[in-house]
């Protein structure tokens, strides 16, 4: 990948649309390289069909909207499959590697963003962060995070797994958050994953997820957030 495609961008396309406002809360779920089977990608493809066929039509206004509805639409497609699959690649269950995986997530808080929350769920992980600023007062973009990111935690994975090859999807998920609201279900969302797909009967007994004091104070003290 280029510096160019790494500098900030407020809106990119690559295989999927990337809208990065400026000083927002970005969801963003990444997965594992692993061949997805046809009924689901007939599914993906369907939608992004229709995200090609309608976004540049939509008014103005609405392309934005129209574009998240439908990345959401293809999100949660995904998202239900990766949870009940066990046939794909499961590395990221390997203690080693989510321990590596989560120290480097670490390492991003306070330099390149600021961390939320995170879960790393067997083949997949769901994170909530906000890029920060550089010393000349431009924006990390999220590009530039994720792949300094998954390049290190790669090739530490595929020494520890003494393998060779792609570790991780080339792309990332990624929908930027609206409201204080939206902030707090997707807080719940992300760490009730491993809850909801079975794994744990408590999402507390999970080993692979953090969630910032402030962030996890203030889910508590919403009803609508709590945990």
């Amino acid at each position: 990948m280029t510096r160019n495609n790494l500098a900030y961008q407020g809106f990119y396309r690559r295989n999927l649309p990337h809208i990065q406002p400026k000083g927002r809360i970005f969801f963003i779920t990444y997965r594992l390289n692993f061949s997805m089977p046809d009924s689901v990608m007939q599914k993906l493809q369907n939608i992004t069909r229709i995200l090609r066929e309608t976004a540049p039509f939509a008014d103005p206004g609405q392309k934005s909207e129209t574009i998240r509805r439908l990345n959401l639409k293809k999100f949660l497609i995904l998202d239900q499959y990766l949870d009940q699959c066990r046939t794909s690649p499961q590395w990221l269950a390997d203690r080693r590697i989510a321990s590596m995986v989560m120290d480097s997530l670490h390492f991003i808080h306070d330099r390149a963003a600021t961390l939320y929350c995170y879960t790393i769920m067997p083949n997949h992980v769901h994170l909530l962060l906000k890029p920060g600023m550089k010393q000349d007062g431009e924006v990390y973009s999220l590009a530039a995070i994720m792949h300094s990111h998954k390049s290190f935690t790669a090739n530490e994975a595929n020494r520890i797994l003494n393998r060779e090859g792609t570790f991780w999807q080339h792309e990332s998920f990624d929908h930027y958050i609206r409201s204080l609201d939206e902030m707090l279900r997707t807080c719940r969302y992300i760490m009730k994953n491993p809850e909801n797909a079975g794994l744990v009967h408590s999402y507390r007994d999970w080993p692979h997820s953090w969630i910032d004091k402030e962030t996890e104070r203030l889910l508590e003290s919403c009803k609508e957030g709590q945990l």
